[in-house]
């Protein structure tokens, strides 16, 4: 009997493309949604055995549509997808949420079905925690970091802290610089994935 999937992803080529991946490996894909709380319908209504699902989603992020699928459906094993290769601290979430598996979007066609299969067989598929060095950002980063996420501008944030502009402005530059992105944004999307980010926001 195929592997049923209900596939979650909230950009319909990268949809389509895992979809079609999927088909041609026997896999049988039952529902698609484009948003968490759609995921979670889709899963109540057609109980999959895998749930492959995007850590960055509208409505509901991945991470907490995971940690509802597994106490909603016991038999459907989650598989958290997503964009950032360092998967550190996304590898803990997941588990902490009961996921069973996270694919880097980036890595081959055979070891996203692989990790389908694996889960479906009952094996866990993500690697217990490496040792970490000392946190990559300073405290004023990180709050820094939090007032960016919550959609604060520079001057705000320098009143918050009490610092000058020309500080925050630095703060956000080696934020920027330490997360390998170039836009406000790509920062949120990376710290969340990342879980830099204390929520909710």
């Amino acid at each position: 009997m195929a592997i049923r999937v209900v596939l979650a992803d909230d950009h319909d080529l990268v949809r389509a493309c895992i979809r079609t991946l999927l088909v041609s490996h026997g896999i049988e894909v039952v529902a698609e949604a484009g948003d968490g709380r759609a995921l979670l319908r889709e899963v109540r209504t057609h109980q999959p055995d895998v749930a492959l699902v995007d850590v960055s989603m509208p409505v509901l992020d991945g991470i907490e549509a995971a940690r509802r699928i597994v106490r909603m459906s016991s038999e459907t094993q989650v598989v958290i997808l997503t964009m950032h290769p360092d998967a550190h601290h996304l590898a803990r979430r997941a588990r902490a949420a009961g996921a069973s598996g996270y694919v880097v979007k980036d890595e081959t066609a055979d070891r996203l079905i692989g990790v389908i299969e694996r889960v479906v067989a009952g094996e866990n598929c993500i690697p217990a925690d490496e040792p970490q060095n000392e946190d990559v950002l300073t405290s004023r980063e990180r709050e820094v970091l939090q007032l960016i996420a919550e959609g604060k501008r520079n001057r705000e944030i320098a009143e918050i802290m009490s610092r000058s502009i020309h500080t925050v402005r630095s703060h956000r530059a080696r934020l920027m610089r330490k997360l390998d992105v170039r836009s406000a944004s790509a920062l949120v999307r990376t710290a969340e994935e990342r879980g830099l980010l204390r929520w909710p926001i």
